[in-house]
């Protein structure tokens, strides 16, 4: 009898650790509704201590509730949602009585904390709805730009779009998610989202994903305690999120993220809670989050380099802004700024040829807009002679692959040529208009400068370097 007391002692304590080690809240009530027990899950989702409860009554410390019901009608319920209003939490549970032959002896309640699941739910939602409302006046095009925004260079109906859905984003407080190719002009999105954002006048930071390394990222986001790890600062650090409390963070390079930081940074998404490291307490943030990437994250999510998750949350609210090559004659708004730009800075009048707008208009720009505003600031600090010409442009430009200006002449002539570079291709422009302009102008070579726009110096140096002047 002293072994199978003793097997019965041990099975006990077993399965009081094995219900203390689930997720799930677990209490058992007699059939009075007295609490005989309740798992440590059961503590920490209502945040209450055992001694508060343990061998109460739930009649007298709660008289609605539902397992006064299992009680009384002696049948189960099952999957039921429940809002616990003095603790702030939705739960859902599933009820069954404890029976003894026919006699009722208790109940069991098993439930689960789908708080922060509904929350989400509820903010999905929300952001869906905003989401079709938003791109249905985007798609209308029926106003006139903000200010903040209408400043901001472009015509082309894509990139016009894109604008149109920042601005009317900009007030409320969703997340974004920017996506586009480097230089093509996300900070420039950002910055116009934050001047008209609810939260302009409260703190903004800035981080780039891909500048912090893996072994920081936790620290530099969430911050850490006094003495959390060797080498911590004597007083502990704050964290960006905490910095941007009441405010905006701006994630920049966010397809950089570590997989085990993006788990975290969706708890914060989520709950709106951040804890530091070393810290067992967790603090809550209201941060609104503004992402941007130049990668392709929902390939990263087929290739498991980004939480699928996290790339949902992100995905609520998203704007690609289109890269220069696709926004047709918006180069020439933008050299034409640039230009105006460049030439007060550096005291110069110049301008750009017609051959070089031709060009701008078929290069690829694979660095966008970045790149353009290099390429004007080189060109006009090389001009000395008023126009800008093809030979004025940075070297890198003139030695692209020919396939992003094929349309610009015949491709009867690039075969025969055989040649396939960029500035071969420009060179054949520069020859076939130099010998229009002089067949126009009579033979006048004079004349022909003038129509070109160029100086005697460059006419005459082009004029040999094609060979006409070999020509009969």
């Amino acid at each position: 009898m002293d072994v199978l007391a003793e097997n019965d002692s041990v099975v006990s304590i077993m399965m009081r650790e094995a219900m203390d080690a689930v997720n799930d809240g677990i209490v058992i009530v007699d059939k009075t509704s007295r609490i005989l027990y309740i798992n440590r899950a059961y503590t920490k989702i209502l945040s209450v201590s055992k001694d508060k409860v343990l061998h109460k009554q739930v009649k007298v410390i709660e008289p609605g509730a539902l397992i006064l019901q299992v009680l009384q009608n002696r049948q189960p319920i099952l999957n039921q949602l429940v809002e616990v209003k003095t603790r702030g939490k939705k739960i859902k549970v599933n009820i069954t009585p404890i029976m003894k032959g026919k006699s009722l002896i208790g109940a069991v309640s098993v439930f689960n904390d789908i708080t922060e699941l509904f929350r989400s739910q509820e903010e999905l939602e929300k952001a869906q709805r905003l989401n079709q409302s938003i791109f249905k006046a985007a798609a209308s095009g029926e106003h006139n730009l903000h200010a903040e925004f209408s400043h901001i260079i472009g015509q082309s109906p894509n990139f016009l779009r894109c604008l149109r859905l920042a601005e009317l984003v900009a007030p409320t407080d969703a997340t974004v998610l920017i996506e586009g190719e480097s230089g093509a002009g996300k900070e420039v999105f950002v910055n116009a989202i934050l001047s008209i954002s609810g939260k302009r006048k409260q703190p903004y930071v800035n981080l780039n994903c891909s500048a912090i390394p893996e072994s920081l990222m936790e620290s530099e986001l969430f911050g850490y305690t006094s003495g959390s790890f060797t080498g911590a600062v004597k007083g502990g650090k704050i964290g960006k999120f905490e910095q941007a409390d009441g405010g905006t963070i701006f994630l920049d390079e966010i397809g950089e993220m570590p997989l085990f930081m993006q788990s975290k940074l969706l708890r914060v998404l989520q709950s709106g809670e951040i804890q530091k490291i070393g810290s067992q307490v967790v603090q809550k943030a209201d941060v609104r989050v503004i992402a941007a990437t130049n990668r392709d994250l929902k390939q990263m999510v087929r290739e498991g380099k980004f939480r699928d998750d996290l790339y949902f949350r992100l995905n609520t609210f998203k704007i690609t802004i289109p890269p220069l090559r696709e926004r047709g004659e918006d180069v020439l708004l933008l050299a034409e700024f640039f230009l105006e730009k460049y030439v007060q800075k550096y005291g110069k009048k110049v301008t750009i040829s017609p051959e070089v707008k031709q060009y701008f208009l078929t290069f690829p720009w694979k660095g966008n807009v970045r790149q353009l505003q290099s390429c004007m600031e080189y060109a006009v600090i090389v001009c000395n002679e008023g126009i800008i010409q093809i030979e004025h442009l940075p070297e890198d430009l003139q030695h692209t692959e020919l396939t992003a200006v094929g349309p610009a002449f015949g491709m009867d002539e690039i075969e025969s040529n055989h040649d396939y570079s960029l500035k071969s291709g420009v060179q054949m422009i520069e020859k076939k208009r130099i010998q229009q302009a002089v067949a126009e102008a009579n033979g006048n070579k004079t004349k022909a400068m003038k129509v070109l726009g160029i100086s005697r110096r460059t006419f005459y140096k082009k004029w040999k370097q094609y060979g006409l002047d070999e020509e009969k």
